[in-house]
C-alpha cells in the first residue's frame, strides 16, 4: 500500500474532481472498438501524432491485441455514461519488458486523466512479473515527458525527435 500512496503523492489531483464526475479505469475489450472509433473521433490530430508517430483513421488500433508470440493490453478510463476519456496500452515486449503508450481525449487533457491510467499500470505492473516499463515519447510531447518523469520513468537514451524512458519495477514497494 505504500507504493499506492507514493503514486498518490506524485499525482495530488483527482481526475473526478477536476473532470466533475466519477471515473472508472477498466480493462478494454477488444469487442469496444465502436466506443474508441468514437473516442478516436475526439483526438485532434497532433495528439494522434504524438501517440502514434503519424496519422491513423480509426480508434481499432488502440485495441488490445494477440497475435503469435505478441501480447497487449488496453486499460480505459471511463466517465459515469461510459464514455472513453483515455487509454493505455501495454505491450508485451518480452517476458520482462512491457511498452506503455498513452492518450487521452484531447478536450480532457491537463485534468489527471493520464496520471489516473499510468498510476493504474504501474501498480498493476507490480504483480504482472515485468521487471520494466518502457515508452518513446516525442520530444516535443513537454506534457507527456512532464508526466512521465514524475511518475519515476528515467531518460535512457533518444534523438531529437524521440526520447525512450524506463521505469524499473519494484515488487518490493
Amino acid at each position: 500500500m505504500a507504493a499506492q500512496s507514493e503514486i498518490q503523492s506524485r499525482f495530488p489531483v483527482s481526475p473526478a474532481s477536476r473532470c466533475g464526475g466519477h471515473i472508472v479505469v477498466r480493462q478494454l475489450r477488444g469487442s469496444e472498438e465502436s466506443a474508441c472509433d468514437a473516442f478516436f473521433g475526439q483526438l485532434h490530430w497532433y495528439d494522434v501524432r504524438w501517440r502514434f508517430g503519424g496519422p491513423r483513421t480509426s480508434g481499432g488500433c488502440l485495441l488490445p491485441r494477440r497475435e503469435g508470440f505478441c501480447q497487449s493490453l488496453a486499460f480505459a478510463a471511463s466517465s459515469e455514461a461510459g464514455d472513453i476519456l483515455g487509454i493505455i496500452n501495454v505491450e508485451y515486449l518480452d517476458a520482462d519488458t512491457a511498452e506503455v503508450a498513452l492518450i487521452v481525449r484531447s478536450d480532457l487533457k491537463h485534468q489527471g486523466i493520464g496520471a489516473l491510467l499510468l498510476s493504474h499500470v504501474m501498480n498493476w505492473s507490480r504483480t504482472s512479473g515485468l521487471k520494466w516499463l518502457t515508452g518513446h515519447v516525442m520530444t516535443d510531447n513537454k506534457a507527456m515527458l512532464r508526466l512521465a518523469l514524475a511518475a519515476g520513468f528515467i531518460c535512457v537514451g533518444g534523438d531529437q525527435a524521440l526520447v525512450e524512458l524506463n521505469w524499473p519495477i519494484d515488487t518490493a514497494a
